[in-house]
């Protein structure tokens, strides 16, 4: 995984994310959310704010790290 955050390539379906929220009227202020990746919605295989991935709860969100096991 490089120093940033994680690309495409490096996230898998059911791996355990640190996702900042885009779904949420206050997802700007929001705190990060962990959970389990459910589908990964970007087709870029980096983006600068980061992968979005819709987690297993139904929240969307760019990936901010791994969460590790």
């Amino acid at each position: 995984m490089s120093a940033d955050r994680p690309t495409r390539e490096e996230l898998r379906r059911g791996m355990a994310v640190e996702i900042e929220q885009t779904n949420a009227e206050n997802a700007d202020e929001a705190d990060p959310i962990q959970g389990n990746i459910a589908k990964i919605l970007s087709e870029e295989h980096t983006e600068p704010g980061g992968v979005k991935v819709e987690l297993e709860s139904g929240i969307t969100g760019r990936v901010k790290s791994v969460v590790p096991e």
